[in-house]
């Protein structure tokens, strides 16, 4: 793309976010060691960290390779090789980590095909919905129900709206509310550690991240109503993507500009004739339809214009179980509608005066605005399908790449009356989605390293006992705010209508995951689940802690027994790129071997723990030797990629 070289430690000490010292960013060796030396294309190179003998990482210069990638959507032959290194691309790009299982099942497909088919075929079976979860003590005192709508422990919530009541009495329900919106954050995470193999958790992801709300902001509101039920309708947006990930998009965002969440976050509920509010209407074009790309030619009258439109739209029947936006004639702003050159000077036509004005004039007002906006098909349906490939691919989008890939991607999409799913059975089928240049180029955003190393590791992120739902959901949030929120990801809270830097923010896209504090967090995290943790929440313990020799028994025995092959299957596994037989040979060396000279060390140990499992000597040397393994394999830069 012609991006400049910049030192990266430059780079990020010149972002004003983050203040530290010269002499501290010179001393962090974790910085160093996870850090790209350059902005820039992409990397082509595979040894990206060179594995020592002295188990030092060091970045070198002279592994950074550029070149152009010239593949486009032409679809993978059904004959082409098909094996674990591509399941493994299609899985970590499509979800949140995987378990050996989800594997197994693609390869066994025996097709980039079947297996694209496999992973966009979505269970339409609603998931259980979030559910009561805060024992009594967390309420004031003389309640004798968990939730001020008189719900027990367990039970759903999302259909139990709480009537309003006048700002002085009402505690009880702010404090209900207050525990349901922080159970919805646990939830989400929920389904991303419990997620089937499908995309469905990742696009929802997308969307949520693509059209944002933050639960706090919208729960601040000065406006008593939405503030006593937030909750409710933070999942109905969240439903809302979790029922269409897949489906149409015109039809998504015609829904979510009307969604209470939205109405509130982009102030769209206060929009009025005599004071009329571009928020909404300049998000609606600049973030979720048109984008600022060079073709996108819209200005600051037709803002105004859209602004006008939308105006008088207000959010009804908070206190019920069928919130609705609908519309108020009396704060609509009459006349004409009328537009720049870039939308063929199109009005929008409506009535002079507010008595004639009605609902149905309203709509029609509505439905024409979305027809224009998306009568610039070209524009909308490249910016959109810009932003599902640097979601899903690479952020680097140059010249080949913009004819080869993004331009028939849109041409699809338009052609398919604005359907999701016919862009991404093109993308994630094509020779390009499987080009070497697009495996381990991708730095994981926070849900991707820590949900995808608790699935893939098969941590325990579901507590024992599922009907202790406090501890359940206790434990969830544990992973939020201990580990997600420090790495500056956190379900339910977004940085700004944008959504996260990382997928949308020049020059450095996902490369804003990576500072020297966030990381710290990174390596913290790992460390903490090899090492092991106990969380007691009422009184249920959960042990977190990698389980080593479960992990390297989902292979072959005759695999486990010969340390070159185990040390090669947990690397295929585990890094989105492989190593060089020196890097290979080093680490069985320094982990299996433990210094000695001959493979017989490790088969020998193996051979003697299956032997008297219950021996803990035996089980202790296996164990002590495979954690090595394991965790220096996830120290390597190349664990931070996919």
């Amino acid at each position: 793309m012609g991006t400049p070289t910049v030192s990266r430690r430059d780079f990020f000490r010149s972002l004003s976010i983050k203040k530290q010292t010269t002499e501290e960013a010179n001393n962090d060796p974790l910085f160093e060691k996870y850090s790209r030396k350059t902005l820039g294309p992409r990397v082509y190179k595979n040894e990206f960290v060179s594995f020592n003998a002295d188990a030092e990482q060091t970045l070198r210069e002279d592994a950074l390779r550029v070149g152009n990638v010239t593949t486009g959507l032409t679809p993978i032959p059904n004959t082409s090789a098909w094996g674990v290194k591509e399941a493994l691309h299609l899985l970590r790009r499509t979800g949140f980590g995987y378990k050996k299982a989800d594997v197994d099942t693609l390869v066994a497909l025996g097709s980039a095909d079947a297996a694209v088919n496999a992973i966009l075929n979505i269970n339409t079976t609603p998931p259980a919905p979030p559910v009561v979860w805060y024992e009594k003590y967390n309420l004031p005192t003389g309640v004798t129900n968990n939730d001020a709508a008189g719900l027990l422990n367990g039970a759903d919530w999302t259909n139990s709206p709480f009537a309003y009541v006048s700002a002085a009495s009402d505690g009880l329900q702010q404090t209900s509310n207050y525990y349901r919106f922080t159970g919805m954050r646990a939830w989400m995470y929920g389904q991303a550690f419990n997620q089937d193999i499908t995309i469905r958790e990742k696009m929802v992801l997308f969307w949520y991240h693509f059209m944002p709300i933050d639960f706090d902001a919208i729960d601040n509101s000065s406006n008593s109503r939405i503030s006593q039920n937030s909750a409710r309708i933070f999942y109905s947006y969240n439903k809302m993507f979790r029922d269409g990930c897949l489906g149409n998009f015109k039809t998504l965002i015609k829904n979510v500009s009307k969604h209470p969440c939205m109405m509130f976050y982009l102030n769209n509920q206060i929009n009025s004739a005599t004071a009329p509010d571009e928020n909404f209407a300049r998000e609606l074009m600049e973030l979720f339809t048109l984008g600022k790309d060079p073709l996108s030619l819209y200005t600051q009258a037709d803002v105004i214009e859209v602004a006008k439109v939308v105006t008088g739209w207000r959010v009804q029947n908070l206190s019920t179980t069928t919130p609705v936006t609908s519309y108020d004639t009396t704060k609509h702003k009459t006349g004409n509608k009328v537009f720049s050159a870039f939308f063929g000077n199109q009005i929008i036509t409506a009535p002079t005066t507010a008595a004639t004005t009605t609902a149905a004039t309203m709509d029609a007002e509505f439905i024409a605005l979305f027809d224009m906006i998306f009568s610039k098909s070209k524009v909308v349906s490249e910016y959109i399908c810009r932003r599902l490939y640097r979601f899903f691919v690479y952020y680097d989008i140059d010249a080949n790449i913009e004819a080869n890939v993004i331009v028939p991607l849109a041409q699809t999409f338009v052609a398919n009356n604005w359907e999701i799913l016919p862009v991404l059975q093109q993308l994630f089928k094509s020779e390009h989605f499987f080009d070497q240049a697009n495996f381990g180029v991708y730095i994981k955003s926070p849900f991707d390293l820590i949900a995808g190393a608790a699935r893939t590791f098969n941590l325990n992120y579901n507590v024992s006992n599922q009907l202790n739902y406090e501890a359940q959901y206790r434990l969830w949030l544990d992973f939020n705010e201990s580990f997600s929120n420090p790495m500056e990801q956190r379900m339910g809270s977004i940085p700004n209508v944008s959504g996260w830097n990382a997928f949308y923010q020049v020059p450095a896209f996902h490369q804003y995951w990576i500072n020297t504090n966030t990381i710290q967090k990174r390596a913290a995290f790992l460390t903490s689940i090899f090492n092991g943790y106990t969380r007691t929440y009422s009184t249920l313990a959960t042990i977190i802690k990698v389980d080593v020799i479960a992990y390297v028994q989902q292979f072959p025995n005759a695999t486990i027994l010969d340390p070159n092959l185990l040390v090669s299957e947990c690397i295929k596994y585990l890094l989105p790129v492989d190593l060089s037989q020196a890097q290979k040979d080093a680490m069985k060396g320094q982990t299996l071997l433990y210094q000695q000279s001959t493979d017989a060390y490790w088969t020998t140990a193996w051979n003697n723990y299956l032997q008297a499992p219950t021996n803990t000597s035996f089980k202790s040397i296996v164990t002590d030797r495979l954690k090595n393994l394991l965790f220096t394999i996830v120290q390597l830069a190349e664990f931070q990629l996919m």
